[in-house]
């Protein structure tokens, strides 16, 4: 009689209400081991003892060579890949930090440009802290170095325009002038 079919068996037996129980939870389990399986294309293997027998899934000779690659798996060659969930939730908490370090300063921004705005619409310098002076600093430091790059970048954008002004003055120079308008 194969584990499927002695589960069932027991499930529907008339026995205690725990073993009933056990058993509806031993089939439960395996349901859900087989779904795995599926899902995962992994092959898994299930091994219970209870005091009166012992319920290997899916079949006793499937289960214990299972078992038995398992038990024979060369884990140091696999040691370097594996990943603790210790070592992944450090990751995953340095990420965040960065992140929030990153939304912070983002918002300070923020702030100071709001600061500043107050600043030019007549609010006084001398009613600002330390903090917020510093803020203004750098965000005045950091909007200079924006427009020095704008005009960087504007007259790199204008530089050819004058030169092809410069070659068609230097041709038209070279072309005879018409007296007579």
């Amino acid at each position: 009689m194969s584990n499927k079919e002695r589960l069932e068996n027991n499930t529907e037996s008339s026995g205690g209400n725990t073993n009933n129980l056990l058993y509806k939870k031993i089939a439960c389990f395996t349901k859900k081991a087989h779904e795995l399986s599926t899902l995962c294309d992994a092959q898994l293997g299930i091994v219970i003892f209870s005091p009166s027998e012992e319920i290997l899934w899916p079949t006793e000779n499937q289960a214990k060579e299972r078992f038995e690659n398992y038990l024979s798996f060369d884990w140091d060659t696999r040691k370097p890949n594996l990943e603790t969930q210790e070592s992944s939730l450090d990751k995953k908490m340095k990420a965040q930090e960065k992140n929030i370090r990153k939304m912070e300063q983002e918002n300070e921004e923020k702030k100071m440009e709001l600061l500043f705005n107050e600043v030019i619409n007549g609010k006084s310098y001398l009613e600002l802290d330390a903090r917020e002076l510093k803020g203004m600093i750098k965000l005045i430091a950091l909007n200079k170095t924006k427009v020095d790059e704008c005009k960087k970048q504007l007259q790199e954008e204008d530089q050819p325009i004058k030169d092809n002004d410069n070659n068609i003055e230097e041709k038209n120079d070279s072309i005879p002038k018409n007296n007579y308008v």
